[in-house]
């Protein structure tokens, strides 16, 4: 087995991105707030993740956060714009005998959509898991319909790896799914 670092060793750093203006938080039950369970529960937001399909309450958010701190293969991060939480960014599950995971992120405060904030993080979460977890590869799965996804993870240097045709249902119609992956390797492939 790959020897690798301990995700405990990170889960008490914070991680800048554009200098102060967006930081990059482990979260703890303790931040979550009710923006955030709101956030779970409005369609336009979860459009795109299997979370559109259940309700959620504050409870379940908090334990959703707990279970993810407590795992020692999951990294979630808030993502917080002037002090105020924005959005999240997971790097999970890792698999530590392959040193490869996926990613996933959302931002949930409406008012920052479309100012790059998903390109931002990305590319700082893609760098711990290349340069301080030391993994090999990151992947993450977009439904079809979600171009500026698309767009966020082609700018971050992912390559599309596949596809799984028909396999999600979106507003009553059947979609492809699409896998992106960047390879540490990949590095000249950032836009």
């Amino acid at each position: 087995m790959t020897k690798h670092i301990d995700l405990a060793e990170l889960k008490n750093q914070t991680f800048s991105v554009l200098g102060e203006i967006l930081i990059l938080k482990v979260m703890t039950s303790e931040l979550v707030e009710d923006r955030y369970v709101n956030w779970m529960n409005d369609y336009e937001i979860t459009k795109y993740t299997e979370q559109k399909y259940r309700s959620h309450n504050r409870k379940d958010v908090e334990d959703f956060v707990r279970t993810k701190y407590q795992s020692e293969a999951d990294l979630l991060f808030g993502i917080f714009s002037n002090k105020l939480h924005v959005g999240n960014i997971k790097l999970g599950p890792i698999d530590f005998n392959h040193m490869v995971s996926d990613i996933s992120y959302f931002i949930g405060d409406r008012s920052m959509w479309g100012k790059g904030i998903s390109t931002k993080v990305i590319g700082t979460v893609v760098e711990i898991a290349f340069d301080v977890v030391g993994l090999e590869k990151v992947t993450a799965g977009v439904y079809e319909k979600n171009t500026s996804s698309i767009v966020v993870l082609e700018k971050n240097g992912f390559v599309l790896e596949g596809v799984k045709r028909s396999q999600v249902l979106f507003e009553g119609k059947r979609i492809d799914f699409a896998i992106y992956g960047r390879i540490k390797d990949d590095v000249g492939r950032v836009d």
